[in-house]
């Protein structure tokens, strides 16, 4: 009896199939906003204090985007890039 209830209730592996590929298939702009960080992930990842990865934004070392006052997201790429470059710098000099 039970077995018979859960599998009523269970989704067939099909449909799970096809909602994998629906997420592959994502717009531009989805793929764009699900690489953005907030502050608090960009600080974890420069190992540096707000301030800090604020004036690096301001240096152009890579783009802040703003939606509001408070609301701030970082591209992550971006932040990596500038980190693998920094320490390219580092080993040359």
């Amino acid at each position: 009896m039970r077995n018979k209830n859960y599998l009523r209730w269970h989704k067939p592996e099909e449909e799970e199939v096809k909602d994998n590929s629906s997420k592959k298939e994502m717009s531009p702009i989805d793929k764009a906003m699900s690489n953005l960080i907030k502050m608090k992930e960009a600080v974890k990842l420069l190992k540096a204090s707000a301030p800090t990865v604020r004036k690096y934004a301001r240096l152009g070392y890579y783009k802040e985007y703003r939606f509001g006052e408070k609301l701030v997201f970082y591209d992550k790429e971006e932040i990596l890039n500038f980190i693998l470059n920094r320490f390219k710098t580092a080993e040359d000099s």
